[in-house]
């Protein structure tokens, strides 16, 4: 349903933002994890009107801070005349990295209902930013709090989600006369083999979600004897 709005500012508070960093979780290392993680496949925008105000939803995914802020910067140069440029993002493997502003808004209607959004569909590396044209009726804090929330929620639809997962790659030294048994443990776990090479031994690199590490090369030893042996990096 088409939805319209527009708001002066509502007895806005000043811009605050409410951020919390935690360094995200993709330590090396073996052992059953958590690898994998919803985000958004690419960037989507969107525009709802509420009672004649505007709308413009862009969700985007971002690796970092600085990135996003990069983008709200293009956003508030775009956009130099609206009343309002919203935003919220969730960072990292554990998602506990967030931030999100209200932008002179009252308190609690506009960042935490776009955080909500991003937080209802499980992402991470997502950011959000909602830029409001007032529209000349005011919407009362209950109906701003759905604004912001319907507005997130409709550019989330608009997006592809998708699964991705934390993956590490290893260069494996094997016999000739393995290849079989190697052949054999790479397709048990769904391995990825990057590059061949073929010297006095064969070499592979190959691609493996971290969850999977440890049993794959347990596996490894098993069905080689110990043949199998991983070269010092660099």
């Amino acid at each position: 349903m088409s939805q319209k709005s527009k708001n002066t500012p509502e007895q806005p508070d000043a811009p605050q933002a409410q951020t919390t960093r935690r360094s995200a979780a993709q330590q090396d290392g073996g052992g059953e994890r958590n690898d994998s993680y919803r985000t958004i496949a690419a960037a989507a925008e969107t525009e709802i009107k509420i009672l004649g105000s505007r709308f413009l939803s862009y969700a985007k995914p971002v690796p970092s801070g600085d990135a996003f802020l990069s983008f709200l910067g293009e956003l508030r140069t775009m956009h130099h005349s609206a009343t309002h440029h919203c935003f919220a993002w969730r960072m990292g493997m554990d998602r506990e990295d967030f931030r999100y502003s209200d932008d002179g808004e009252p308190s609690g209607t506009a960042g935490k209902r776009i955080l909500g959004s991003i937080d209802r569909e499980g992402l991470t590396d997502v950011g959000i930013v909602v830029v409001r044209y007032f529209g000349g009726t005011k919407l009362g804090v209950g109906g701003l709090a759905r604004a912001y929330s319907d507005a997130a929620d409709a550019v989330l639809a608009a997006c592809r989600i998708e699964e991705r997962f934390i993956t590490d790659d290893l260069a494996i030294v094997f016999p000739y006369d393995m290849t079989s048994q190697v052949h054999h443990v790479i397709e048990l776990h769904d391995v990825e083999v990057l590059e061949r090479e073929y010297l006095d031994d064969t070499r592979y690199t190959v691609r493996i979600r971290l969850s999977k590490k440890e049993r794959f090369l347990e596996d490894m030893d098993a069905f080689t004897n110990r043949q199998v042996h991983l070269p010092p990096t660099d």
